[in-house]
């Protein structure tokens, strides 16, 4: 079992906002670990019911049908599940209640499916690398286009503003990818932590000493680089 052979922990900090809008989930279905976060969107009506929502709609759809033949597919399923109980919500109550969501789905061979929409991030650390998935932003559309480079994409003054989010169309496209955890660490977090630290930085804290005090430090780092918002974590190490 995936819980079983490796390390899962997790925070989600308030900062220095009102309130926490940020959602998270850890929990073994099967042979599957599952692992998510959702960041409600600031300015917006009830983030933390579109976040909490996200966590909830996708985690029942997983619980429900896992296993499956095409666990990448299971997660898309999930996804737009999700999006469409936001914006059900949304309709009943006149709202525009949004979220990012970034789900992680590993079996017991260390083979990860990973989902993400809007600007929480899956990060997968080892000894000499790290990678993480890509933004729905207008600024990793500079960043792709080649306008700023990634270093300076930290702090843009714009880094706030999504181009794809659940809850705000009826429609949303979902990106996936296939990852191998053997011999690696995983991180998923919301904007509060990855907008204010280093990649280099993350890499070395994800890889230093125990993944509860590598959570601290996330943290601790985060708010050292003058994060304002929510941040949350989960770390699932398989070493």
């Amino acid at each position: 079992m995936p819980l079983s052979k490796g390390t899962v922990t997790s925070v989600s900090d308030q900062g220095k906002r009102a309130r926490n809008e940020d959602a998270l989930f850890t929990g073994e279905v099967g042979r599957y670990l599952i692992c998510a976060v959702a960041d409600g969107l600031g300015g917006h009506a009830a983030g933390d019911v579109a976040s909490t929502t996200a966590i909830r709609i996708l985690t029942e759809t997983l619980k429900e049908s896992l296993p499956h033949p095409d666990p990448a597919a299971l997660l898309t399923i999930g996804f737009r599940r999700a999006n469409a109980g936001i914006c059900r919500y949304n309709q009943e109550n006149g709202l525009n209640a949004g979220t990012t969501l970034t789900a992680a789905l590993i079996d017991e061979e260390r083979l990860c499916r990973i989902a993400t929409v809007g600007d929480s991030r899956a990060y997968i650390a080892t000894g000499d690398a790290i990678w993480h998935t890509k933004d729905h932003s207008y600024v990793q559309e500079l960043v792709d286009a080649g306008v700023i480079n990634a270093r300076e994409a930290i702090g843009h003054p714009k880094k706030n503003i999504l181009t794809q989010a659940l809850g705000l169309a009826e429609t949303v496209s979902v990106d996936t990818y296939e990852k191998d955890l053997r011999n690696a660490t995983l991180l998923l977090s919301t904007d509060g932590l990855h907008d204010y630290i280093p990649e280099e930085r993350i890499r070395k804290i994800l890889l230093s000493g125990d993944p509860r005090e590598a959570c601290r430090q996330l943290v601790a780092a985060a708010i050292a680089g003058t994060s304002s918002d929510n941040i949350t974590a989960i770390i699932a190490r398989f070493c």
